[in-house]
């Protein structure tokens, strides 16, 4: 288990639950198929990481078959097309969806085979060229039931199911299919209107004179016999708009499970009115594409410094570049573009598709997305406010494996040139496997155990029946993966702060736990709501004799509100009384914590990892009882209390 949402996933893929929206209701049912076909053979969590490693295994494959099925009897291509499979599945941020539970590996999947049947659709003949264009609608309309960002690809899936093998576009291809792309788009932003918008474009390929249609007239007039079905363009966008419907439809398995309110049930979408709020993601502030929320300038820096990770992660200092990352990445870039030249000598129709992939992946994302600057960019002259919570690459992937494919691709092209044998192109692997392998690896360090350690330590130091208030994230859904699925200290209750604005939330607490307090009482010192309802939510557990306990994550200000006289017992600060307006620091018991808890200064923890890796950050919230048995006096060290532990 990794930090940030794998936690959750393998808990709502093990109970059948809901996560955060938009939901990923297919992601979550074939995640719960894949843990009930081999979860008891491998354990839940890595079976699931399993279904992450699997689709891009699968992807890969899809990949290097479409490519070498372009020029199948061109023995050569299948070496460029291996070469290109394999270095698109060792960029850093692919290699990174594919070794842990995220909704990003099977999202690339659903792309990799929407374009495949995309291509069956361009040299496919009659009737069947017609299911495969059919085939390719519903996947663009199974995409938000996966997850909206598999609709980044469909713009590629278009310009190759539109295309002929002589180079002919297919307007009534380009419209049903683009009108498709906007309905499912419009199901995804839950926006009526965009769906409006895209049946209409669709419709019009029934009024527009399909190529198809026109060579078999004209065929008919010389008196050429034609033994192909006919096309037959309203038949065409009825089962369109079927299969959309079909594909729109897995949206309510969620309808149905949350009335069942399984442990993982985040937006309670258990009405067609709060299924639309999650589908839409309306409890988060998705940022419009205009105003800009940072620079421009700045979002495209952001890309660049996303790009350089993928091809020598581990040759830089973490997300700081050196000269040999920066030297590998321009080289790979200048081999992507060869690549994509040699490409379109060979295979006009699909280097034009990888190319908008490419594109709609890296530029697109970047303008739809308007996201603020990475975690890591900008510090020392970039505000606080206008960074991210994390880093964000995950969001390019399927423009850094367009980019893959190309530099497979360039490295064909490299060993024609030079007269070497085919073959020869597998070589340029052996760079990113060589450049990602020690900052991607998972098996070892605290990467591999941290998550697990930080949720076991909360739940233990909690006592009995105790009301946990935590922090976020990766103080949340380590916690919930222990409780679902091994059944760990299911008696304490873990309450996310960060959650508590919302009303659904707070509803399941209280129809969870059985406490009650007021609808909206104002508690003198809290500034926000989250605030408020936990200190509501502290005053009614004490009264029901739970114990309150807080996460070390939790500021001091916050704890205050919900407690007083403060003792910290291992990971967990604990209260022995009601709030009283007091800030005195807490007690630190140095010796509650068990051994090996501050084991953390290893060389593993120091060890170059992903950038968005939060192992050493996060097993620091074990190291406060370590901190408090050093000498008194000033030393930064024990100074850090303050930063780490939030003592006050």
């Amino acid at each position: 288990m990794t930090f940030w949402d794998a936690g959750e996933f393998i808990a709502a893929a093990h109970v059948f639950g809901i996560p955060h929206p938009p939901g990923t209701p297919v992601f979550v049912a074939l995640g719960r198929v894949w843990t009930l076909a081999f979860g008891g053979f491998v354990g839940v969590a890595r079976a699931l990481n399993l279904l992450s490693a699997a689709s891009t295994a699968l992807a890969g494959a899809l990949t290097a078959w479409m490519l070498a099925g372009e020029r199948a009897r061109e023995r050569d291509t299948a070496w460029g097309a291996v070469a290109g499979a394999t270095c698109a599945g060792l960029m850093s941020s692919v290699w990174a969806n594919a070794t842990e539970t995220e909704v990003y590996a099977t999202s690339l999947l659903l792309v990799v085979v929407m374009l495949c049947a995309a291509q069956r659709a361009s040299l496919g003949t009659g009737g069947r060229e017609a299911r495969w264009v059919l085939c390719t609608a519903y996947l663009m309309a199974l995409a938000p039931a996966v997850h909206l960002s598999a609709l980044v690809g469909a713009p590629a899936a278009i310009v190759l199911a539109s295309r002929n093998g002589d180079g002919h576009w297919r307007t009534e291809r380009v419209l049903l299919l683009g009108g498709v792309l906007l309905a499912a788009g419009g199901v995804g932003l839950m926006s009526w209107t965009l769906v409006g918008v895209g049946a209409l474009i669709s419709g019009l390929a029934i009024v527009v004179p399909a190529r198809g249609r026109v060579d078999a007239m004209a065929g008919a007039a010389r008196g050429a016999r034609d033994d192909e079905p006919r096309v037959r363009p309203t038949a065409s966008f009825l089962s369109a708009a079927i299969l959309v419907a079909l594909g729109a439809s897995a949206l309510l398995i969620m309808l149905i499970r949350a009335r069942h309110d399984p442990a993982v049930n985040q937006g309670n979408p258990s009405t067609l009115t709060t299924l639309a709020d999650v589908v839409a993601r309306r409890q988060y502030d998705v940022a419009p594409m205009w105003p800009r929320r940072a620079p421009v300038w700045l979002q495209v820096a952001n890309l660049v410094q996303y790009a350089d990770w993928q091809f020598a992660l581990a040759w830089g200092r973490g997300i700081f570049t050196t000269p040999t990352r920066v030297g590998v990445t321009a080289l790979f870039l200048l081999l992507g573009a060869s690549g994509w030249r040699t490409m379109h000598r060979d295979m006009p129709r699909m280097a034009a598709a990888l190319l908008v992939l490419t594109a709609c992946g890296t530029l697109g994302v970047c303008a739809y997305l308007n996201l603020k600057a990475g975690a890591t960019l900008g510090y020392g002259f970039v505000p606080a406010d206008m960074h991210e919570a994390r880093e964000r690459d995950y969001f390019f992937v399927l423009g850094f494996w367009g980019w893959g494919l190309f530099v497979g691709y360039g490295a064909l092209g490299f060993a024609r040139r030079r007269r070497w044998p085919a073959w020869t192109a597998l070589v340029v692997v052996v760079v990113p496997i060589a450049g990602n392998w020690a900052a991607t690896d998972r098996s070892r360090g605290p990467g591999a155990t941290a998550p697990r350690r930080v949720a076991m330590a909360l739940l233990t130091s909690a006592p009995r029946n105790a009301v946990l208030f935590v922090s976020g994230d990766n103080d949340t859904y380590p916690v919930w993966y222990l409780q679902a699925v091994e059944g760990v200290r299911s008696d304490v209750t873990a309450i996310t702060m960060p959650l508590l604005p919302a009303d659904w939330y707070a509803a399941e607490i209280a129809r969870r736990t059985g406490l009650r307090w007021p609808a909206a009482e104002h508690v003198p010192g809290a500034k926000w709501q989250h605030e408020e309802r936990a200190a509501l939510i502290a005053r009614a557990g004490r009264a029901a004799g739970r114990p309150i306990a807080v996460s070390t994550g939790v500021s001091a200000e916050e704890r205050a509100l919900l407690g007083s006289r403060w003792r910290l017992d291992g990971a967990a600060y604990v209260s022995a009384a009601a709030a009283d307006g007091s800030r005195v620091p807490p007690v630190i018991d140095s010796l509650s914590a068990p051994a090996g808890w501050s084991a953390i200064g290893s060389a593993g923890a120091r060890t170059p990892r992903l950038p968005d890796d939060v192992s050493t950050i996060m097993l620091e919230l074990l190291d406060c009882p370590r901190l408090a048995r050093l000498p008194t006096g000033h030393s930064a060290t024990r100074d850090s209390l303050e930063v780490r532990c939030n003592l006050r």
